[in-house]
């Protein structure tokens, strides 16, 4: 409905002031103008946090003046141009950021969520101190949710400590997206066996990167937990500065080398040069592989918060896949060298960075690359002592496989996405992740009434 107004709003403004601008008569211009002036009240009484309106109210304004004075042609003129450049600046920023519908997930199962945090203290060096864990689980849920309102997108953004205030209040208006995932709602009966995906996003993210993800393998019977490190941006840091000037001078010249046209083996080569260099990427993430390890470990007591999950279940076995975005890719391949619980892998898109790069991948695992970066992690292919399946999607850039890619067109313009559709990447991805899932993670056949 906003987006209709808002639209509705802005092509309105446009008209009124291109019929000012050719000084047409106020009996015709009146008439628009209190129309235009009611909907942007109407708008902005709705949601002041819909900043990318802000340049549409200032050609209201105007239209509003421009009315009751009588003003020079000069002046006339040139106001004119600027309100139709307000009005259409206003335009693109509603359209480059948008509040979309996003795609009901088509599993049988509805789609609940919980969040909870864990703290871990590490007592050996090199990575002594405490780690605060932010964990959030989606789960099959009772199918009947329609009466309830799904939980606002990437929500944890709006309350992670660290994030900048301006850039949390330029976000604020994605409060208004709904995802389809009803917090704390009553668990499916299939919740007790469901296998479980743990997901690790990337270097500075957060949990619900990927909520079209998770809701889609959350509707077709998986739990999915997904982990952050809540002082991540201070690791970032750390991190950065540990590297020796000369190393992050190489470094920057491989990742120019890489954004360039390379034939397959030699992006292999390079990223593999890369990969040795980055010890202080791979101390990191062997600190979220660790943590991983301990949201593994405290899965009873995560799944037991859950409404509706019956606690005499709890402990029960049940098969385990790992699966992570950019850095996340690089964790999840770590915890399944390292940790016998995970079945299968699955990186989307992220570099293999390690503290033990040439132990072989020993369970079955899927690799999704964006064009840019396929081949990058051939080395792991030709060691593997498992089934290794890849995929490259054409076209396709690294933030296609977000979230951002269906709720930030504007990234597209500036060259950050491909030029495939954003919900059709998602589909497919999830589509292909749940295939390879389904194939190798789960021990049954999924039942699949919703209850």
């Amino acid at each position: 409905m906003w987006t209709f107004v808002e639209r509705a709003t802005l092509t309105a403004t446009a008209l009124t002031t291109t019929l000012i601008l050719f000084a047409a008569p106020t009996s015709v211009a009146l008439p628009a103008i209190v129309a235009v002036t009611a909907l942007s009240i109407l708008r902005l009484v709705n949601n002041s946090a819909r900043w990318q309106m802000a340049p549409g109210y200032l050609a209201v304004v105007w239209l509003c003046v421009a009315v009751v004075t009588e003003l020079p042609v000069g002046v006339r003129i040139v106001g004119g141009l600027v309100a139709l450049l307000l009005s259409t600046a206003s335009a693109a920023l509603v359209v480059g950021f948008p509040i979309p519908s996003l795609p009901q997930p088509d599993g049988p199962f509805g789609v609940g969520m919980i969040t909870t945090t864990e703290e871990r203290d590490v007592g050996t060096a090199p990575r002594m101190g405490r780690r605060r864990l932010f964990v959030t689980t989606w789960y099959p849920a009772e199918a009947n949710l329609t009466q309830r309102r799904g939980e606002a997108l990437w929500s944890e953004f709006h309350e992670a400590p660290g994030i900048p205030s301006g850039l949390r209040r330029l976000a604020g208006y994605l409060k208004q997206v709904r995802t389809h995932a009803i917090r704390d709602a009553h668990a499916s009966r299939h919740a007790t066996t469901a296998p479980i995906v743990l997901y690790q996003p990337g270097l500075v993210s957060i949990t619900s990167e990927n909520s079209l993800l998770m809701e889609s393998l959350a509707s077709h019977g998986y739990i999915v937990v997904s982990v952050r490190h809540i002082d991540q941006r201070a690791e970032l840091e750390e991190s950065n500065a540990a590297v020796a000037p000369a190393t992050a001078r190489r470094t920057q010249e491989i990742n120019r080398e890489l954004r360039g046209k390379l034939t397959r083996s030699e992006r292999a080569r390079i990223s593999a040069e890369l990969y040795q260099l980055s010890t202080s990427t791979a101390t990191v993430v062997a600190r979220r592989t660790e943590d991983s390890q301990h949201v593994l470990d405290r899965l009873p007591t995560i799944l037991a918060s859950v409404p509706g999950y019956p606690t005499g279940e709890v402990g029960s076995g049940r098969p385990i896949a790992t699966m992570g975005l950019s850095l996340g890719g690089a964790v999840a391949s770590e915890l399944s060298k390292i940790d016998n619980r995970c079945t299968a892998a699955i990186n989307i898109d992220g570099g293999l960075y390690s503290e033990r790069p040439h132990d072989p991948l020993s369970v079955p695992y899927l690799m999704i690359y964006s064009e840019l970066n396929s081949g990058s992690n051939d080395f792991a292919r030709d060691i593997a002592q498992a089934e290794f399946h890849e995929m490259t999607v054409p076209g396709a850039k690294h933030l296609d496989f977000h979230d951002a890619t269906v709720v930030l067109p504007i990234l597209r313009w500036l060259g950050h996405l491909g030029d495939a559709s954003g919900i059709e990447i998602a589909r497919w991805k999830n589509s292909q992740i749940q295939q390879f899932l389904d194939r190798t993670v789960r021990c049954t056949t999924p039942d699949t009434s919703a209850g």
